[in-house]
């Protein structure tokens, strides 16, 4: 399934243009690929400062960059601490990268950044000004040379990668370097007789008689294209007449099968395979192009492409361990937003200083008259089993919040982790009542008592779920009824409009 699943993912990625900036499969910068958005309703942006990095300050404005990028992309999955957080982390990552990349001198040329440029409009399949503005404007920068700066930073980090991987003894082969160099140009006929390529594989047996068949109809001139369109069984590129489209030999390697790879390597320009049997059936494969390691290219590119691959396995291998070392030894990063600080401590369990933060994060105008704020102080203190202290912050609530169902849901975890089940229970009451209808709602409130074992109460709210369920649904019946009927009256009147006989003579 994987290699399958490979092949067409890779044939989907090679035959359409791509917006991403990735060379020879480095990508550095978590968001170098994600468009950045000018225009944001003011009320979502961050107002810090969030944290300082070695006595540099972490920039509103580069905050927001980040963490808008997060609302557009998880605004639905994370709460707004959680994305606040990340884009902090992200941010604070970047800083100690920038100062190792300043304090380790690390240079990079004009001539680099433009071959980077070209390197970046060759893999996006960029050939006018007009194309290429348009991935300026989709990364963000504001014209070319910001984006070219922003290259500078890309080939600066993969540099300073390049030479802690040396440092670290890590190893890149000449086989390994000549595998990222060479291309293959590929398509391939595929007769399944797995059932999760086509609904209708055929028998082991089959299918090699059929994959022979082809084969030999190819030896007697027929076109691979032609063959691919009429009895390949990958959807995903028979219409294309098989084409996979070109990549690395590293690249195929990755994603291929190994004996659809070995087979293929064995293949000139020009030349198609005898059925290759895979897991996933027989096939037959032809070498469109092929590129190999020698020539001047080849040796302008070696030593580019052996950084990438020194930067590249840093990345995979040693990058996390760096920066726990980075930020736990050698950096001075301070958290200055109270409530995110409060996060940090609690994905820690430092309960007892998360409390402290929070309860900071309550004297900050940002943060004191949020529910949020008081809800996460109360829970902390309940996981440091500080259960007065934990309770007492409902009596520290504002008015506005005293019916939100939120408040006796927590009040109810903080009872249930006290053990006192009947407490427990009026608060699970107390939040059934303000949840009204909302099925949402109430199935929290029920998934809540179930844990406790309330039994009575579980039996009576999935009543009131299953009749309020069974009145939506009859509802939603009810309006689909009505909208086609009145759809038919529409239609009805349309059709006597264009059958009444003109009056004209």
């Amino acid at each position: 399934m994987a290699g399958m699943m490979s092949i067409r993912r890779l044939s989907k990625t090679l035959l359409k243009p791509v917006v991403i900036i990735l060379i020879l499969g480095l990508c550095i910068g978590l968001f170098y690929a994600i468009p950045r958005f000018n225009t944001v309703d003011s009320s979502y942006l961050y107002k810090g400062p969030a944290a300082r990095v070695n006595g540099q300050t972490i920039k509103d404005e580069d905050f927001n960059e980040i963490y808008v990028r997060y609302l557009r992309q998880a605004g639905g999955y994370l709460s707004e601490e959680e994305m606040k957080v990340q884009t902090m982390e992200y941010l604070i990552e970047s800083e100690l990268v920038r100062q190792a990349v300043k304090e380790q001198k690390v240079e990079i040329s004009a001539a680099e950044i433009d071959k980077f440029l070209e390197d970046v409009k060759t893999y996006n399949q960029i050939k006018s000004d007009e194309e290429l503005k348009m991935l300026i404007s989709q990364v963000g920068a504001k014209n070319l040379k910001a984006f070219k700066e922003m290259l500078r930073e890309i080939l600066a980090e993969q540099k300073l990668y390049a030479q802690l991987a040396k440092e670290a003894k890590l190893e890149v082969s000449e086989e390994e370097v000549k595998e990222h160099f060479e291309t293959m140009d590929l398509s391939h006929i595929l007769i399944a007789t797995d059932s999760l390529v086509t609904e209708k594989p055929s028998s082991p047996e089959a299918a090699l008689k059929k994959a022979q068949e082809v084969y030999r109809k190819l030896q007697a001139g027929e076109k691979f294209e032609d063959l691919a369109k009429e009895y390949s069984d990958d959807a995903s590129n028979k219409e294309q007449g098989g084409l996979l489209g070109t990549a690395s030999v590293a690249y195929f390697k990755s994603v291929f099968v190994p004996e659809f790879v070995d087979a293929a390597l064995k293949l000139k320009a020009g030349e198609y395979s005898a059925p290759v049997k895979t897991e996933f059936g027989y096939h037959l494969i032809k070498m469109n192009e092929r590129k190999y390691a020698q020539g001047e290219e080849w040796e302008a590119a070696k030593e580019r492409i052996r950084t990438e691959l020194y930067a590249q396995k840093f990345q995979m291998e040693k990058r996390q361990e760096w920066i726990k070392n980075l930020r736990e030894n050698e950096a001075k990063i301070e958290i200055l937003d109270p409530m995110l600080l409060g996060y940090s401590l609690a994905e820690k369990e430092k309960w007892a200083e998360a409390a402290q933060a929070y309860e900071k994060a309550l004297t900050d105008k940002r943060y004191k008259n949020k529910l949020n704020t008081f809800l996460a102080l109360a829970n902390v203190y309940k996981e440091a089993k500080n259960f007065d202290a934990a309770l007492n912050v409902f009596n520290r609530l504002p008015k506005e919040f005293a019916n939100d169902f939120a408040v006796p849901m927590v009040k109810a975890e903080i009872y249930a982790a006290q053990e006192k089940k009947e407490e427990a229970k009026q608060a699970l009451l107390e939040a059934q009542a303000k949840a009204g209808d909302e099925l949402m709602l109430l199935r929290q409130v029920l998934e809540k008592m179930q844990e406790l074992g309330l039994t009575a109460e579980t039996e009576a709210l999935q009543e009131k779920i299953e009749a309020l369920e069974a009145k939506f649904q009859a509802e939603q019946e009810e309006l689909t009824r009505i909208i086609l009927e009145e759809q038919e009256r529409i239609n009805s009147q349309q059709s006597e409009i264009f059958e009444t006989p003109s009056a004209e003579k």
